[in-house]
């Protein structure tokens, strides 16, 4: 369910690109010059659409990381029902949920400074 829930997401952001609607801009960058730590994420979705991998992990590779994520979990579940072990519940078991944010955070971090540094103006 959630690969179809992504392919919504990806034709909705062609959708409101090919209509210029106005929430595709980010208000952030705009008034400041400073990209948002979501920026780059509706290029990244039409890359993702158009299957240019390289191109959408340039644009936000956090956000890469994360769609990536959300069309590999449904497949390795399938494959851990059918293999019959878990292995996705074993590994958020293992993560102390203290240490994931501070991981999160970091993450967060690193990405906005690479918006910062390298997103196309």
């Amino acid at each position: 369910m959630t690969i179809v829930g992504f392919g919504v997401v990806v034709a909705a952001a062609r959708f409101a690109r090919q209509w210029h609607l106005p929430f595709l801009r980010c208000w952030l960058h705009e008034f400041t010059g400073i990209p948002c730590p979501t920026c780059g994420c509706t290029r990244s979705l039409l890359a993702w659409g158009e299957l240019d991998l390289g191109r959408a992990f340039f644009f936000n590779p956090l956000f890469f990381l994360l769609c990536a994520g959300v069309i590999l979990w449904p497949v390795l579940a399938a494959f851990e029902k059918i293999s019959r072990r878990e292995w996705l519940s074993q590994a958020w078991a293992r993560v102390p949920g203290r240490r994931a944010w501070q991981v999160a955070a970091g993450l967060i971090a690193l990405n906005w400074l690479y918006l910062c540094l390298r997103l196309p103006r």
